[in-house]
């Protein structure tokens, strides 16, 4: 048995470090990439989700181990991830501290716990993991942007591009109005996966044997997991210590929950009517959402290098932001919500802005798959094609050849008249002749292909 110590300063240090460390590591994202930026990418797959999505691909990896890893220390001391190492959670630290502060300062009392109207949302936890998980099998990549890591960086890099962070500004907001750990404790799909898998936890947090049942505890307890009535503490307890350094009857232990016995009976493990229908119209209204997430028939952007095919591309990719971030030339953007659910945030290149210049140092950064690794001359993410009615060589018999000039890999051939033509076995679709044409509308453009690996051919266009 072991005391549960003090952590007032800790707790919040350690958090602020895990954001400062994501933060630093995401500013560093550019050309050319430090060795240490794989950090980044090594500590995102640590969620949960990120192994689940990859199950659901059916391609196994290396580094699955890790969110096994985390799967293993959370059936042991419970959500102690969700306190201690999540860079989000760092912000919610600091926001919470923040908010007691503040409010100590104006003389207004804040214990720092959720307000009781909260726990009517306790019920509705479990049907939203539930809606979420089957979204996630059912194809649509969307729960994972909600994941803390991606979350967050999508973000910062909407920062870092001088846009507003809605989302996490909708967080902070929640958090001061209601509670910081608000989000963690109802909405974060880690969070709730986490809590789920430490409902089993071995050891964790109890009352000391001396407990006066004075309710200290429980007005203190920022997700509301203190139960000194049972003698326990509920599966969100971020282990931060609070209970335990505010309770006068001594320090809270942390002991073995399948050998200690409790004083009085475990609370109702089984389901309810309610609870099922509401699982089961989750689950039903998960179904039901999916075509709405689907993508539209003739939708095919134009994607980054190394990219998958766009049904299998919609699937894995988080919109975390990271090959945003990362691009030199910055032609990589969002995809705006007029292009639907299915499309919206995901990476895309408009090659008339700004055309890749084919670092790829997307495929680097991205921490789900959605952009392979893949050498340039096996990418495609589309083929050059001219329009011989606004080209001025062939149209106006003039002498131009920019995009010759400005193909990367030479997949520009003229003829005796100085009128060009693509070699479809060496176009890559980087967009570099269609950003320098200087005809308006461009006379030579890249169409994006289904396929996104090259298969060598001879022909002409």
């Amino acid at each position: 048995m072991i005391r549960l110590a003090s952590c007032r300063f800790w707790r919040t240090i350690v958090p602020a470090a895990a954001l400062a460390g994501t933060v630093w590591l995401l500013v560093k994202f550019s050309y050319p990439l430090p060795t240490y930026s794989e950090i980044l990418l090594w500590y995102s797959r640590l969620d949960p989700w990120l192994l689940l999505a990859q199950l659901r691909a059916g391609a196994p990896a290396a580094w699955m181990a890790l969110p096994l890893v985390l799967l293993a220390l959370t059936l042991l001391f419970g959500r102690f991830f969700c306190g201690w190492l999540c860079p989000l959670g760092g912000l919610l630290a600091i926001l919470h501290s923040l908010k007691v502060s503040v409010r100590s300062a104006l003389g207004r009392k804040h214990t720092g716990a959720p307000p009781g109207w909260t726990n009517q949302l306790s019920a509705w936890r479990v049907p939203w993991l539930l809606f979420l998980l089957g979204v996630l099998l059912l194809g649509s990549a969307w729960p994972l942007y909600l994941s803390p890591f991606h979350l967050l960086t999508e973000e910062l890099a909407r920062v870092w591009h001088r846009q507003i962070p809605w989302v996490l500004l909708g967080v902070i907001g929640v958090g001061f109005l209601i509670s910081p750990r608000f989000w963690c404790v109802y909405i974060c799909p880690t969070g709730l996966l986490l809590s789920t898998v430490s409902s089993w936890r071995i050891f964790g947090a109890r009352p000391p044997a001396t407990c006066i049942h004075c309710g200290v505890c429980e007005k203190i307890c920022p997700t509301a997991a203190a139960d000194p009535e049972n003698k326990r503490t509920a599966a969100d307890c971020l282990l931060c210590g609070r209970c335990s350094e505010s309770c006068p009857a001594g320090q809270f232990e942390i002991s073995n929950r399948l050998l200690s016995a409790p004083s009085s009976p475990s609370p109702q493990t089984a389901f309810t009517r309610r609870e099922v229908l509401r699982s089961g119209g989750a689950l039903l209204l998960a179904g039901a959402a999916t075509p709405l997430l689907a993508r539209p028939t003739d939708a095919n952007p134009l994607r980054p290098p190394g990219s998958r095919e766009e049904d299998d591309f919609l699937s894995r990719c988080s919109r975390c932001g990271r090959c945003i971030k990362v691009c030199p030339s910055q032609c990589i953007q969002p995809m705006p919500i007029t292009s639907g659910a299915s499309l919206f945030l995901t990476p895309h290149i408009i090659p008339r802005q700004a055309r890749c210049e084919l670092c790829r140092q997307c495929q680097q950064v991205c921490p789900t798959g959605a952009i392979e690794q893949v050498p340039i001359p096996q990418v495609l993410m589309g083929r050059a094609v001219i329009d011989h009615s606004q080209c001025l060589g062939w149209a106006h018999g003039k002498l131009c050849l920019v995009c010759k000039e400005q193909c990367p890999q030479h997949a520009i051939d003229s003829d005796a008249q100085n009128r060009p033509s693509v070699q479809k076995e060496k176009c890559v679709g980087c967009g570099g002749c269609e950003n320098a044409c200087p005809v308006d509308p461009p006379a030579i453009t890249v169409k994006p292909q289904s396929k996104r690996r090259h298969k060598k051919s001879p022909a002409r266009i």
